[in-house]
């Protein structure tokens, strides 16, 4: 096999992975609807181009160790950006969960208010 043909099985796979991988996220709420959405774009991309493209001249340019670590560098990068991507959908999530601990306190300390100023028969807030 040569360096072309493992490429193209290498695209084809990863390609799968990643969209197993991200519908496995959004069934966790690991990661936001937004996210899961570009990556699942970009593991549609990576598969069709396995199928679709047909490196066959690219064996003249392509040895076997430049494929191994043009490989390696794509991983990382890959694997760098969705890490970045489910610690930014984690960060969104415990924010709206902050908005709304918030609001609920609020809503309390507005209620508490109220009902001291039927107690004392003055508005808390004047003080």
């Amino acid at each position: 096999m040569g360096p072309s043909i493992i490429l193209r099985v290498i695209l084809i796979l990863s390609g799968g992975a990643m969209m197993l991988i991200t519908v496995g996220s959004l069934a966790k709420r690991r990661m936001n609807e937004s996210f899961c959405l570009a990556w699942s774009i970009i593991s549609l991309a990576l598969f069709a181009a396995g199928i679709v493209l047909r490196p066959a001249e690219w064996q003249k340019y392509i040895s076997g160790k430049a494929l191994a670590l043009v490989l390696i560098i794509f991983t990382a990068i890959f694997y760098a950006a969705y890490f970045t991507s489910l610690k930014v959908s984690e960060i969104t999530r415990k924010n709206q969960e902050l908005a709304i601990q918030v609001s609920l306190l609020n809503q309390e300390n507005e209620r508490i208010l109220r009902r001291l100023a039927e107690v004392t028969g003055k508005d808390v807030r004047e003080l």
